[in-house]
């Protein structure tokens, strides 16, 4: 590794490794008034700090977002609905980071498909398959695709829970 190009590491000292060497710089002095102008203006020293619905309302969306992010928070909803045989688009593509569909029908299944309309023609299927009175579907991955849902009979219940954010 040349250290022309990372000077800091291994600066003056000669090493097996040049990580050994590393040194930890002061922070800027400015750094503990946080990044964001919206929330210096407001005297806010940090935004592990912003509690206030008010004033995260006034914020533009990217730092709305942003702070919900390193607050570990988000934009939760709960969807209740009943879908029949017939596909029907729960939820447009979106940017998720949670999601859980179950099926709280007693006895009908619950289909859905991510990006594609799920189908139960008797003999071919498509989609994935909720199992009647509890089955669901929480994603490792969260897909940002489109959700479609379709009931093995009519009345066939559901609950969505959705992040954003």
């Amino acid at each position: 590794m040349s250290k022309e190009l990372f000077p800091a590491l291994g600066e003056g000292q000669e090493s097996a490794h040049e990580f050994e060497a590393q040194r930890s710089r002061p922070l800027p002095a400015n750094l503990w008034r946080g990044p964001i102008p919206e929330l210096q203006s407001r005297g806010v020293t940090g935004v592990q700090s912003v509690q206030s619905a008010a004033l995260m309302n006034t914020l533009p969306e990217p730092w709305k977002s942003l702070i919900y992010a390193i607050q570990r928070k988000a934009n939760f909803q709960s969807i209740v609905g009943v879908v029949g045989t017939a596909p029907i688009l729960a939820r447009a593509m979106e940017e998720r980071t949670y999601l859980i569909v179950q099926n709280t029908s007693v006895a009908n299944t619950l289909f859905v498909g991510v990006g594609y309309q799920p189908a139960n023609t008797g003999t071919g299927i498509s989609g994935l398959i909720l199992a009647a009175n509890g089955g669901n579907y929480e994603p490792f991955c969260v897909p940002q695709e489109d959700i479609w849902l379709l009931g093995s009979a009519a009345n066939t219940q559901f609950v969505m829970y959705i992040a954003q954010g």
